[in-house]
């Protein structure tokens, strides 16, 4: 290491030791090896909003490389936070169709194909332009887990809305509360038994079995054993039997699913609305994204307490939404007009209690939490950034990192139970 990534880790080690959430100034490539030396295996999500390589240089920051740069790149940084994930962590990645497959190359490659979870679709736009041929009106959320079994135990469905739990009501005053039913048949088809066919007799007497193409989901035993527990509902006795399933063993909540509309997590116009209330005097960053899409990500994935990572902080959302929300973060920026312009000045209102937008309506948002940076304010000028790997040398970690990342699969396979 050289003296500024000295320096950096001797912050990082305070900071972290102190459970302190920290901003950094400075390239991922030099970031990302120096906190991997003192906090593994420690962070619940990382949360990134990389470069789209779109051939487009915006106001804040050039957006075009090489593709095999962008890619090399992108590689070292993800396994770099694949080893920085708990066990249970998860990586969530904004992206677009400029390399899109190139993303998912990469991520099958450091993550595995098997802990990949899912493609999110975002629509960042609630309006088309009629400038072009077809109007792109959506981004992409790509989401892979450390460990896809140990993830889907600790992930979270999304908040019950009013219309749904009004669903559930308990008409029979039963004694395990409130309750709604389900369709106690299910396709007939492959992998169905002779004793899912059967006819059922009600209360009332009426004879009934399941329609032409379904079969009983349960076998006539089994279903005699709910029918004993009172799960099972006939109406008034006449009617088809329904499964009952009550809210405190489901949950109140909702499954996540792929498509998100703008009219629930926000747009790409209502961030930039955002963020021009925050600073109505400064050009608005361009890409940023709306805090309602940060807190789903960070709702479905963490718990309050929980350690969440940014390699590409930008405006600086993932960081103020996890603060609002109670979460402890490592947000890195490499352009520093960036980093003093938005991003510090941006925690600053919000761990200050003065930015009223974005999720602070909706939830009792978290203030006076506090949070460090590095360098320190009063250094920041003069400071010599810390820039990270040349690209021949970013090639030579790659090729580390993936004989080691094969080294631990091999490990894994051999470790794991046979069945």
């Amino acid at each position: 290491m050289n003296d500024t990534d000295h320096v950096l880790a001797a912050h990082l080690r305070a900071a972290l030791g102190d459970e302190c959430s920290t901003m950094i100034l400075a390239d991922a490539s030099a970031a990302l090896p120096v906190l991997l030396r003192y906090r593994a295996a420690c962070f619940r999500l990382a949360l990134i909003d990389p470069p789209y390589n779109r051939r487009t240089k915006f106001h804040h920051y050039n957006d075009s490389s090489r593709r095999d740069s962008w890619a090399i790149a992108r590689e070292l940084h993800a396994d770099c936070l694949r080893s920085l994930l708990r066990e249970d962590g998860s990586l969530w990645m904004h992206i677009d169709d400029a390399e899109m497959p190139v993303a998912r190359q990469i991520l099958d490659r450091v993550f595995g194909p098997a802990n990949f979870v899912a493609t999110i679709v975002w629509q960042k736009s609630v309006s088309r332009d009629n400038r072009v041929d077809i109007a792109t009106t959506h981004e992409y959320v790509l989401v892979y887990a450390r460990n896809r079994r140990a993830f889907r135990a600790s992930s979270h469905k999304l908040p019950g809305t009013p219309e749904q739990l009004a669903r559930y009501k308990n008409p029979d005053n039963d004694p395990r509360g409130p309750w709604t039913s389900g369709d106690l048949t299910a396709k007939a088809g492959p992998g169905r038994r002779a004793a899912q066919f059967y006819e059922l007799i009600t209360p009332s007497g009426r004879v009934v079995s399941s329609t032409s193409g379904t079969a009983w989901r349960y076998t006539k035993e089994r279903l005699d054993e709910l029918i004993r527990d009172n799960r099972v509902d006939f109406g008034k006795g006449n009617k088809m039997p329904r499964l009952k399933r009550f809210l405190g063993e489901v949950g109140a909540g909702l499954v996540p699913d792929t498509w998100w509309p703008g009219e629930v997590v926000g747009t790409a116009d209502s961030a930039k609305r955002h963020l021009k209330a925050m600073f109505p005097n400064m050009t608005p960053f361009e890409t940023p994204k709306p805090e309602e899409l940060t807190a789903r990500i960070l709702t479905i994935a963490t718990d309050p307490g929980d350690w969440v990572i940014d390699c590409y902080a930008g405006s600086g959302t993932t960081a103020a939404v996890s603060h609002k929300l109670g979460r402890k973060f490592v947000a890195i920026e490499r352009e520093r007009g960036t980093f003093e312009e938005f991003t510090i000045p941006r925690l600053r209102m919000v761990d200050g209690g003065r930015d009223p937008g974005g999720v602070a309506s909706i939830i009792d948002s978290r203030v006076g939490l506090g949070f460090r940076q590095w360098p320190e304010a009063p250094q920041t000028r003069g400071a010599k950034k810390s820039t990270g790997s040349s690209e021949p040398e970013l090639r030579q970690e790659i090729q580390t990192t993936a004989s080691r990342r094969k080294a631990d699969q091999r490990t894994s396979a051999v470790l794991r139970p046979r069945a």
